[in-house]
């Protein structure tokens, strides 16, 4: 049995009273609904929690590789992974950004809706793993208990 299996919480709903809501969350298109935050979390407390790393196979996260999550121009979510590997010329900045990610660092992620393993931090280094062929990458698996270490308070 996976490890990553969700645990629902009643008081889910009051965690998110306490946090300052994602700053385009007007703008994050029906496809990321689930996948990016309703809420505005810190990078720097997300790296700092000490959390498992688990090695997890490549093409459980490859699903996130056909979403928008990346800006087009001053468009946020108008690009996906996928688009950026198949013409690096046309997004170059992503393409750049891709190639000088480091798989040495761990994917940081939590389960989602459906039981999904989601990425919080790394979908530069998905689709470098992606392009390079490797079959699993670190993960580290952040806990809903957690997220109020994470989040920007309101």
């Amino acid at each position: 049995m996976r490890s990553w299996r969700r645990q629902i919480r009643p008081s889910m709903l009051d965690d998110m009273a306490k946090r300052l809501p994602f700053p385009l969350l007007a703008e994050r298109p029906a496809v990321l609904e689930g996948v990016i935050l309703d809420f505005h979390w810190d990078l720097q407390r997300l790296h700092k929690l000490s959390l498992p790393v688990q090695e997890v196979p490549t093409r459980v996260l490859r699903w996130h590789l056909n979403l928008p999550f990346w800006a087009s121009g001053t468009r946020p979510f108008q690009v996906t992974p996928l688009e950026v590997a198949a013409d690096p010329e046309e997004h170059s900045e992503q393409w750049q950004r891709t190639m000088a990610a480091d798989l040495l660092y761990p994917i940081d992620a939590y389960v989602g809706v459906g039981e999904r393993l989601t990425i919080l931090d790394g979908i530069h280094r998905l689709l470098k793993a992606e392009v390079s062929s490797r079959p699993s990458l670190d993960v580290r698996i952040i806990d809903e208990d957690s997220f109020d270490e994470i989040a920007v308070p309101a």
